[in-house]
Order: C-alpha cells, then sequence, then structure tokens
C-alpha cells in the first residue's frame, strides 16, 4: 500500500469517527444540530483542497435525519440551510475558479431551461412568486454545481465515509434495537413501524433507500480500485446498503439499486484496465446475482407483497395514488403543452389543489412522482426539451472523459424520478442525490485522465 492510498483510508476513518460523534450527540442534544454545519462551513473556509461536495451533503443531510422528525418542516431552519448551502457553493466557486472549466455546454442548457421555465412561471403560475423563489434556488443550486467542478477534484472520501457510516449505524440499529432504529434516538414513533417499513437514521424509508442507491456505484468503486482501509469500508458499505434497501419495503429504492447495480456492474467490468478489478467486480455480481435467486426461490410470498404492497395479487400492483397523480400531471400537460403550468406548484389539476399552499417549506412541497409528466405539466414540451438535453450533455461528457462511476449514479437518481420526483427539489433527497451525483463527476476507472 502507497502513502497515498495509507493516508487516504486515515482521512475516511476520520470522517466515520468524526460523524458519528456529531451523530451521537444529536441523538443526546437536540441543539447539536447546529454542529455539524458548523462544522463543514469552518472546513470549507479553511481547506484548501477537500471534498467540498461530500462536505455540502453533511451540510444537507440534517434536514433528512429522523432524529428530529419535522426538522426539515420548520421554515427558518429549512431557510438558514438553503442560504448556508448556497453559500458553500459560492465558496467553493471562489476558490477553484482559476481551474478549468469542463461544463460550457450543459451550463447554456441550463441556462436556456432557466429562461423557459421564468418566462412560463411569470405568465401561467398560480403562485408566481413560489415558482420563482423555487426556481432562484433551483438555478442557484444546479448552476453553482456546475461552476464549480473541477476536473482537480478527486476521491469524495466524505461523502464516502458519511454513506458509510450512515449505513453502519443505520443496520446496528436494525440488528440489535429496531424499533429505534425506525426514527433513531429521540423519537422512535417517527417512523412508520406499522408498515414494516425501516427508515434507519433518516426519516423516511424511500429517503434512505434513495441515498443509498445512488452512491452504491462509490462503494462499488472504491472495493475495486482503492486498497487497504477504503476496499474494505467500501465492501462493507456495499453490502449494508443492500441490505438496508430491502428491510426499506421501497420500491422505488429497490428499482434505483437494480439500476445503479446494473450499470455499475456492466461498466466496470467493459471499461476497467486492471484484471483484478475486472475479477472483483464479477465476483461481487455473481453473488449479487446468487442472492436474488436464492430470494425468488425461498422468499417468493414476500418478494410479490414487497413488490404489490398488498396480499391480494388479483387485485393488482397498488401504486399509492401515483397513478391518479401522474394522469393529473398529464392533463395539465395537455391544457398548455408548449410552455407548461409553473415551476414546482401545483395545477388545478393535481391533489394538491390551493387551499393551504402558503409561503412555508411544508407547505410548498409538492410530490408528482413520474419526472417526465412533472417536467411537461410544468414547464411544458420546451423546458423539458432544454432540461432532457442538459442531461443529456452531462451524461455525454462524462462518457467521454469516463466518468462511468457519475454516469451510473445518474442513472440511479433517474430511476428514483420515476416513483419519488425530487430532481427539481434541491433540499432534501434531491439535493443529496445531486450532490453525491457530482462528488464523483471526476472518478474514472484508469489513472490517467481521458480529455474528452
Amino acid at each position: 500500500m502507497n502513502h497515498g492510498e495509507l493516508y487516504l483510508g486515515q482521512k475516511c476513518l476520520a470522517v466515520v469517527v468524526g460523524f458519528s460523534a456529531l451523530m451521537i450527540a444529536m441523538a443526546f442534544n437536540g441543539y447539536a444540530v447546529v454542529m455539524m454545519p458548523a462544522t463543514v462551513m469552518v472546513t470549507i473556509m479553511l481547506s484548501r483542497e477537500a471534498d467540498y461536495f461530500g462536505l455540502m451533503f453533511c451540510l444537507l443531510l440534517p434536514l433528512s435525519l429522523s432524529w428530529a422528525y419535522q426538522v426539515g418542516q420548520i421554515p427558518e431552519i429549512v431557510l438558514i440551510t438553503r442560504l448556508l448551502l448556497l453559500a458553500s457553493i459560492s465558496l467553493v466557486y471562489f476558490k477553484t475558479r482559476r481551474a478549468d472549466f469542463e461544463y460550457k455546454s450543459p451550463v447554456l442548457l441550463f441556462g436556456l431551461f432557466i429562461i423557459s421555465a421564468a418566462f412560463t412561471s411569470y405568465n401561467y403560475s398560480m403562485f408566481v412568486v413560489i415558482s420563482g423563489l423555487k426556481l432562484l434556488f433551483f438555478a442557484l443550486f444546479i448552476g453553482g454545481l456546475l461552476l464549480s467542478s473541477r476536473a482537480s477534484m478527486g476521491f469524495p472520501h466524505v461523502l464516502f465515509a458519511a454513506i458509510a457510516t450512515t449505513g453502519f449505524i443505520s443496520v446496528f440499529y436494525y440488528l440489535v434495537a429496531p424499533e429505534i432504529g425506525y426514527a433513531f434516538v429521540m423519537d422512535p414513533n417517527a417512523g412508520v413501524i406499522a408498515s414494516g417499513r425501516f427508515s434507519g437514521i433518516m426519516n423516511h424509508p424511500q429517503l434512505l433507500a434513495g441515498i443509498l442507491a445512488v452512491n452504491l456505484p462509490l462503494m462499488l468503486y472504491a472495493y475495486m480500485v482503492k486498497t487497504g482501509v477504503v476496499s474494505r469500508l467500501g465492501l462493507a458499505a456495499f453490502i449494508v446498503s443492500l441490505l438496508l434497501i430491502a428491510v426499506s419495503s421501497s420500491r422505488t429504492g429497490l428499482l434505483a439499486a437494480t439500476v445503479s447495480c446494473g450499470c455499475a456492474f456492466y461498466f466496470y467490468n467493459k471499461h476497467a484496465t486492471n484484471q483484478v478489478m475486472k475479477t472483483r467486480v464479477r465476483i461481487m455480481a455473481m453473488l449479487v446475482f446468487g442472492v436474488i435467486m436464492v430470494g425468488l426461490v425461498f422468499a417468493t410470498d414476500q418478494i410479490k407483497f414487497f413488490i404489490f404492497k398488498t396480499d391480494d395479487l388479483a387485485s393488482g400492483i397498488r401504486l399509492s395514488g401515483r397513478d391518479e397523480i401522474i394522469y393529473a400531471s398529464w392533463q395539465g400537460f395537455l391544457e398548455r403543452p408548449a410552455f407548461g403550468n409553473g415551476f414546482q406548484v401545483p395545477s388545478d389539476f393535481t391533489e394538491h389543489g390551493i387551499a393551504g399552499f402558503g409561503i412555508t417549506s411544508d407547505a410548498t412541497s409538492i410530490e408528482k412522482c413520474f419526472f417526465l409528466t412533472m417536467l411537461l405539466e410544468e414547464v411544458g414540451l420546451i423546458g423539458t426539451a432544454l432540461f432532457l438535453c442538459m442531461l443529456g450533455a452531462l451524461i455525454s461528457h462524462w462518457r467521454r472523459k469516463g466518468s462511468y462511476v457519475a454516469i451510473a449514479a445518474m442513472l440511479s437518481f433517474l430511476a428514483i424520478n420515476t416513483g419519488e420526483c425530487c430532481i427539481l427539489s434541491p433540499s432534501s433527497i434531491g439535493g443529496l442525490c445531486w450532490l453525491s451525483i457530482f462528488a464523483v463527476h471526476n472518478l474514472r476507472l484508469t489513472q490517467q485522465p481521458v480529455h474528452p
């Protein structure tokens, strides 16, 4: 093991210890919530080179922790977190602005999308101010990520250690005291125990499963490419993440994990230049496939219930109202197909209606399930085409430079958005996934950079 790998392992272990200490402190004292954002901001300000996106991930994460189940719905806390997030992005941009910029085409397409969405929201939204504020935050967040991403960024040890620790603590509670794990220490009744859905230290099973699924390619990459402590942590975190996704009962998480693993196995096996890497990924793929086959043979009824969410299979799969919401979005799109009905607000056709839709964070949150029908309803054909072209430009750029970890993570994120539409909402799972993807945008299977 060379000195660089040893030092990386030490940094990962330091983050694991620090993250665990902060989680323990927050579990027993709610005021300790300020410790993680404060630590992140100080680190960003003082560090010359750091895993900036991993640090931002930790800044946003407290809104989704289950120890204080309602914290993400307190407007003041959400507002402060958003401002700190934008401030951290600005700091990173000014620290790295002299480095090579590589996202010219995605930035252009994203700018055109923002202009289109602004035009739509100003002219057609029922809540122009709310549409404008949400669009402004989304533009600053995604635009900041694109502008502050640099080719010099290396292995995201903060994100890696934070995700691994989240999985380890969650699985510890599942194995030792699952009734606590449903909502961490301070609020054991916040989780949905009656539904049999495990959320670990996160505030919702979908959130736990989604975040872990998007980061599966990173865990597999660490196991394959790195050595020593980092490789062993990657393997353990990969296995633990699959276990937690299974016990979360999240169909969306399962779909995202399937896409994530399938893409990662394919890309890593095809493009890895080291035979040891290929051997590792093939062994892991066979083990995962074997576990699936064993489950299909010995746990058929449980798997059917997991997918259908009902014992009455003859009645068909339960979609938890998603079909009605998707149909409503489609009707909204047909009403105004070119430009849509406004960015991230309900229309007359959605289940939310008008009553009670205010300026607070909980009242302005919406859930439209499927991202394509959501885009069509909110920004029409023009905005949808621009946004999809921006995503295509990102994936194409990553393919040219060999960033297959980011591609697998992005495809997993899109799979999440077929059931839990969060791609335009940076405050919770959407923001955590975006940060996870950009944190790995420079990871390659080869040592030498591949210039597009």
